[in-house]
């Protein structure tokens, strides 16, 4: 399928869009650990950049896409390079995602090799099958920017590696503050502005669902936002800065997969709910279960990116998308259960390949810094610099 120009200039702007979320999630992450990690946490999205980014440009298009790169089948043949760089992005926010579970303990070396690997067997695969000519596509089940791909796999995917590797040094007995929230905010205001990238879907929506979609975007962000700072006023009685700038990156992860298919009230309902929800997790289930997922990268965008793959079986309207579904609140249940069920296998790829990872790289390298070097810090430990003098 041809593109439109307005749909190639459209693209090389989501493109860079996109590229402003892998920094955006590097300040979010490095603002809420500690003073003796900021470094390390702000550079394993970065990594993620470089190392997803080789692997797309050299075979993870083809494998996941079945072309090769600027060729000529699919609708790569009228963007060149550029499609292929689109999806690289979308990848390589992915991994940076999963970083934040496991920060402030693994080793630099265990997330090069990690990442490396995950791309290739988690994230690719669930890649083709949702937005390839995967059978889950085949099957009918929508997820237009990401909410299995992108924010299922890498919550999932985080949880499990938070797990298996363990948790950090006096985690629960001590207080572990974040060290400087402004920049949690300047990489929150970053991956906003990056997130209306995603209004592209995969890299071919038309025109009209693009300019849907970036309408969803904003709607959903703003209502989960309103919807956390109220829980947490009300339970609290103070609104905190950073819960309100978290239920606006849960309404982003929420409305990833319905973007493109619902309106604009449907998306201030499933920023209601992401906000909602989301905040239960990272504040209750969490403490309940006692796992220490180091920037609640699942209690966001596991839980996140499954209701919003819910929500796009409920209110995906063909009236806002004519190539996209009815939903079951418009009379069509099976796109419900297609997505409930794309939703799951998503969680159990996620699931089984990172533990089996994560035990397989376990067995030939330490997945995380011995205790001394906890103590010390991640920047001094495994890079040789402090980021406060």
């Amino acid at each position: 399928m041809m593109q439109q120009p307005d749909q190639i200039l459209w693209l090389l702007i989501s493109t860079t869009l996109l590229l402003l979320t892998v920094p955006g999630v590097a300040l979010y992450y490095g603002g809420m650990v500690r003073r003796i990690n900021v470094l390390n946490t702000i550079a394993l999205p970065f990594v993620a950049l470089a190392l997803v980014s080789v692997e797309w440009e050299g075979f993870g298009e083809a494998l996941t896409f079945g072309r090769e790169i600027g060729g000529s089948v699919g609708h790569a043949s009228s963007s060149g390079h550029l499609l292929p760089l689109y999806h690289g992005m979308a990848a390589a926010l992915a991994l940076a995602l999963v970083a934040g579970g496991i920060v402030e303990r693994t080793r630099f070396s265990f997330f090069l090799l990690f990442g490396s690997l995950w791309a290739v067997i988690v994230y690719m695969p669930l890649a083709y099958w949702f937005w390839g000519n995967g059978w889950l596509a085949n099957l009918g089940c929508l997820d237009f920017a990401g909410g299995a791909v992108i924010h299922i796999s890498a919550g999932v995917s985080a949880l499990v590696a938070a797990v298996v590797i363990g948790p950090r040094k006096g985690y629960g007995r001590i207080e572990m503050m974040p060290n400087h929230l402004p920049f949690s905010f300047c990489g929150a205001a970053l991956m906003w502005v990056g997130w209306f990238g995603f209004s592209s879907g995969p890299g071919s929506a038309s025109m009209a669902t693009t300019t849907g979609a970036f309408v969803a975007i904003q709607m959903s962000a703003v209502a989960a936002a309103s919807t956390w700072m109220t829980a947490e006023w009300l339970q609290r009685d103070k609104p905190t800065a950073l819960g309100t700038v978290s239920g606006a990156v849960a309404g982003l992860v929420a409305i990833a997969p319905a973007a493109g298919y619902v309106s604009p009230l449907s998306a201030v309902v499933i920023g209601i709910g992401s906000g909602g929800l989301c905040y239960m997790v990272v504040n209750y289930v969490k403490l309940i279960l006692g796992y220490d997922d180091s920037l609640d990268v699942f209690g966001m965008h596991g839980i996140g990116g499954t209701w919003g793959m819910i929500a796009t079986g409920l209110f995906a309207s063909t009236e806002v998308n004519p190539a996209g579904s009815d939903g079951l609140f418009y009379g069509y249940p099976y796109q419900f259960f297609i997505q409930v069920a794309g939703a799951l296998v998503a969680w159990v790829v996620a699931g089984v390949m990172s533990w089996v990872l994560v035990k397989a790289l376990m067995i030939v390298l330490p997945a995380r810094v011995d205790g001394e070097a906890e103590v010390m810090g991640l920047d001094l430990s495994q890079h040789g610099e402090k980021g406060y003098s």
